[in-house]
């Protein structure tokens, strides 16, 4: 009887693990993991950069064109369009505190959604020079898998409270 159970089983896992396979969505643990690795790399250039008023990048290095502000109308269809927005926001911080100096992103989720679709979730904290907070607010990231890499295709801010998990 053992042995009947423990043939059945094996059935049944070999045949849920075949089915995974054939899902164009499935995503292998170890091919999560680089994605993960992937995406984070994304958020941290992207951070830098706009830390480092470096927004004319982003439509190469770190977004999809077009991207868009989830919730709003702000939708970008050009390289042009999406630096115009970054570097208006970015003054925008400098005249609200000019002792602007960086924003921060801690992960707190990377949600791998498949092969070529990943959310990443946390906070997004701007910061001064001596390191005290200016502002501290949720952000959600969608990413795709792209020919030239994992980019940004558009975010949501959020209150802190909201963080996105799998």
């Amino acid at each position: 009887m053992k042995k009947i159970y423990a043939s059945l089983i094996m059935i049944i896992v070999t045949m849920n693990v075949a089915a995974q396979e054939f899902n164009p969505n499935f995503v292998a643990p170890s091919h999560e993991v680089r994605i993960k690795e992937e995406v984070k790399l994304i958020i941290q250039r992207y951070y830098t950069y706009f830390s480092a008023n470096q927004m004319n990048k982003f439509p190469t290095e770190t977004h999809t064109i077009p991207w868009k502000i989830l919730g709003t109308d702000r939708l970008y269809l050009s390289a042009d369009a999406s630096n115009e927005n970054y570097f208006n926001s970015f003054a925008a911080i400098k005249e609200n505190d000019p002792d602007y100096d960086r924003s921060v992103f801690t992960i707190q989720n990377i949600c791998v959604l498949s092969p070529r679709a990943a959310i990443v979730s946390g906070f997004n904290t701007r910061k001064r020079a001596d390191d005290s907070i200016i502002t501290m607010m949720g952000t959600a990231y969608i990413l795709e898998q792209t020919e030239a890499g994992w980019r940004i295709n558009s975010f949501a801010s959020m209150s802190l409270d909201k963080i996105v998990s799998c």
